[in-house]
């Protein structure tokens, strides 16, 4: 069943690589978990657009279980930004498919909390 659901993604991939700057924008998706890195305004076209083409895929985004990671210096940028959109935004840190994306002090608590 795995297989059959990458293959039904593969359509939502192509067309955000088609309104992405790709040299920039990069994707990855694991089953239902999507994530992109880029710059903020890509990213933000980027997330918009999956919001709109998903749910006609059967593909429903949901902005409060989304989490946008960026460094303390773009924090506040992010935060204007990506106002009114939903998406939890943190400079802190995240774990993203088992692994932790984040500050060093981030992924110290993360793996103390794992011994």
């Amino acid at each position: 069943a795995m297989h059959m659901y990458a293959i039904s993604t593969r359509p939502i991939i192509d067309q955000l690589d088609e309104i992405s700057d790709t040299s920039i924008t990069k994707q990855c998706w694991y089953a239902d978990d999507s994530s992109a890195v880029s710059t903020l305004d890509e990213l933000k076209k980027w997330w918009l657009h999956l919001c709109k083409i998903g749910p006609g895929y059967g593909y429903f985004p949901k902005a409060s279980k989304s989490i946008l990671i960026v460094k303390e210096e773009h924090l506040t940028t992010a935060q204007n930004t990506f106002q009114g959109t939903g998406l939890i935004i943190t400079s802190k840190g995240q774990r993203h498919l088992g692994a932790v994306v984040g500050t060093t002090e981030y992924k110290n608590n993360f793996v103390d909390s794992k011994i």
